[in-house]
C-alpha cells in the first residue's frame, strides 16, 4: 500500500502566535513553513509529523495515530523536542538560531530564524559542477 503524504498546515493558520504563511518543504520526517509571528517577522517552523507514523487529512489541524505507532511516535516527538532544546542553547554563524519550541496540534514544533538563500542540497550540486 502506498504510504499517503501529510496534508501541512493551511496558510493564515495561527499557531502559538505564529501565523502559517507557506510551506517551504515537506518530506517524510516534517514538513517546513515560512511563518510570521506577531510582529511580522519571518520565522521557519518545523513540524515533527512523519507519515510512516502519522497522517494528517486536509482541513485536520491534529494527526492521526495509529495505536501501534503511538509508542515510536511519542518517542519521537521527545528527542525532537530535546533536539530543539539543545539547539536553543547553540549559537553559531553556521547554524540557524532556534528561536522557541513548543507542543501543539498533539505533535512538536521548532521555530527558526528564518535564513532565505540555498538549501544545502543546493549548495553541494552547485558545488560539483
Amino acid at each position: 500500500m502506498p504510504q499517503q503524504a501529510n496534508q501541512p498546515l493551511p496558510d493564515g493558520y495561527q499557531l502559538e502566535g505564529y501565523r502559517i504563511s507557506s510551506v517551504l518543504s515537506c518530506g517524510g520526517f516534517s514538513i517546513v513553513y515560512l511563518a510570521y509571528d506577531d510582529n511580522d517577522h519571518p520565522v521557519a517552523i518545523k513540524e515533527y509529523l512523519p507519515s510512516q507514523l502519522a497522517l494528517r487529512k486536509e482541513g485536520d489541524a491534529l494527526p492521526s495515530i495509529a495505536d501501534e505507532n503511538l509508542a515510536t511516535f511519542r518517542y519521537g516527538m521527545k528527542c525532537f523536542f530535546e533536539e530543539g532544546r539543545s539547539l536553543a542553547g547553540l549559537s553559531h554563524p553556521n547554524v540557524v538560531r532556534v528561536l522557541n519550541f513548543f507542543r501543539a496540534n498533539e505533535t512538536v514544533y521548532m521555530v527558526m530564524r528564518y535564513e532565505r538563500g540555498r538549501t544545502l542540497q543546493e549548495h553541494i550540486q552547485a558545488r560539483r559542477r
